[in-house]
């Protein structure tokens, strides 16, 4: 009707960045993988609207690391080979609310149009996961130090990253 309406949406992005953590050299990569259902209240019957919603959070965080010299995980130092290569994920909730203002610039009944919206959603507190796949994959202290190395990371991100702004725009079809 003129004030209420109601949507879904299909989100997915992805962006490659380098990064070094506790004296890691990392190949991150941040994944947008999400959907979306939510209400929308047009107050002023026009193309601003308040939002509110849910997402099927499927939004993470990938890293991959090949060391080639010597590193040190927790408190002892490995060669490349004892490493192999660490990947890690940071995942959150499967589910996520969201809140927004935004505006849908098809409120005209027009068949097609576009919106733009802003927001803050949260995700949950990160939870991250480490594995090494080299040599020593196994061993209790090998896998003590990949504990500490995914400890440390963990607390890295703790309040970074569970309540995060979002920017959607999106074209609008109406049936």
């Amino acid at each position: 009707n003129d004030r209420v309406a109601f949507r879904g949406g299909i989100y997915g992005a992805q962006l490659g960045f380098d990064e070094e953590q506790s004296g890691i050299d990392y190949e991150f990569d941040v994944v947008w993988d999400s959907l979306a259902v939510g209400v929308d209240f047009h107050p002023l019957k026009s193309a601003l609207r308040l939002s509110a919603g849910f997402l099927k959070n499927d939004n993470g965080l990938r890293a991959v690391a090949q060391p080639t010299s010597n590193e040190t995980i927790g408190d002892t130092t490995y060669t490349p080979s004892q490493i192999g290569t660490l990947n890690g994920s940071v995942g959150f909730d499967d589910t996520a609310p969201f809140l927004g203002v935004g505006w849908d610039w098809s409120r005209d009944k027009r068949i097609f149009g576009m919106s733009f919206d802003i927001g803050v959603l949260d995700q949950g507190d990160p939870v991250v996961t480490l594995t090494g796949n080299g040599t020593l994959l196994g061993d209790p202290q090998f896998e003590q130090d990949i504990n500490d190395e995914e400890a440390q990371l963990q607390s890295s991100l703790d309040g970074d990253v569970d309540v995060v702004p979002y920017m959607s725009l999106g074209f609008v079809f109406r049936f």
